[in-house]
């Protein structure tokens, strides 16, 4: 039987208490100790239970990444929580908007649901069937080969990424910086779905997380990090990219950018090549202009629910 809606009511008071003060102590008091997380129709959920969910989160905040709440409102047994996320290493270019459903069961959250489309995410939230994301035509055909300089390498994933996925997934601090959309934890065949999902992107089929290319060290094969591409329209790419722990500070993710974005516009794939980085992030700052990206001004984002707007930084590579 749904929930109703005055006990749901007082657990989105709750979430958003636990949110806005960044109490994960308090946040988990409200999930369940089976709560799954990840996006609808996913091939694998992110976390599988609380103690993963609450790993994600504080991996995300010791890497100073930062999420206000924008909007909370009560469908039935849902909750629909809208989420201003900055900072991190795995954006590698600024800040996001981000909304979350949650399911509620018993007094406590059952599923957490993911999006990074609001109407997809209110579509959901009132127990509606979300469209279905058919195959389309490929936007970016993959590499014919590596993409490499003396540094580094880009290559296609394979599934033997998945056990250097699964070692870092068990490392502890393995995942700090959410570099890499997996949980503390995460099994060997949660790590092979995400690197089926990745594939997916290059071949036009719905795809959560991709299409990425794996970062390896020269003259390597270990995954140490990834390069994924969002199509911002009028051919332009937007790169975001992130790097594990133990080989961050290093350069790899200045090569990598600079790789990227040369064979995107090399191949006539992308007449521009952008990377949004929040203001508050020099470091990102440095990278870009490392890796040969120009400041290109502000790129203005405004929250539906709100009407809020925030501003990213926005750094251009062009054809030469």
């Amino acid at each position: 039987m749904p929930e109703q809606p005055e006990g749901t009511a007082r657990v989105a008071q709750h979430v958003r208490a636990a949110l806005e003060a960044a109490d994960l102590s308090a946040f988990g008091d409200l999930l369940d100790a089976e709560v799954q997380w990840g996006a609808p129709g996913a091939p694998f959920p992110v976390c599988r239970n609380r103690e993963q969910v609450l790993s994600w989160y504080r991996h995300g905040r010791d890497a100073g990444v930062q999420a206000r709440v924008t909007e909370v409102s009560v469908h039935g047994d849902r909750v629909l929580v809208g989420l201003r996320v900055t900072g991190g290493q795995a954006a590698g270019s600024g800040g996001a908007e981000r909304w979350q459903v949650l399911t509620v069961s018993g007094g406590r959250v059952a599923g957490i649901a993911g999006f990074g489309d609001r109407g997809d995410a209110v579509a959901y939230a009132r127990q509606a069937q979300v469209p279905d994301r058919p195959a389309g035509p490929v936007r970016w055909p993959a590499p014919r080969g590596p993409l490499a300089d003396d540094r580094v390498a880009l290559r296609l994933p394979g599934l033997p990424d998945a056990a250097a996925l699964q070692s870092y997934a068990a490392q502890d601090g393995g995942l700090d910086g959410t570099w890499v959309p997996l949980a503390a934890g995460a099994s060997l065949e949660d790590c092979r779905a995400l690197v089926r999902d990745w594939l997916a992107g290059w071949q036009g089929r719905p795809s959560f997380q991709g299409p990425s290319l794996v970062m390896v060290q020269a003259g390597q094969e270990r995954l140490i990090g990834q390069v994924s591409l969002s199509d911002r329209g009028a051919g332009v790419t937007e790169l975001a990219y992130g790097v594990a722990p133990d080989y961050r500070g290093r350069g790899y993710a200045t090569a990598a950018a600079r790789l990227a974005a040369r064979w995107l516009l090399a191949g006539g794939l992308a007449r521009e090549v952008e990377l949004r980085i929040d203001p508050g992030n020099i470091a990102s700052q440095r990278a870009a202009a490392a890796a040969g990206f120009s400041p290109a001004g502000t790129v203005t984002s405004e929250v539906p629910a709100t009407g809020e707007s925030y501003h990213d930084l926005r750094f251009v590579m062009r054809p030469a």
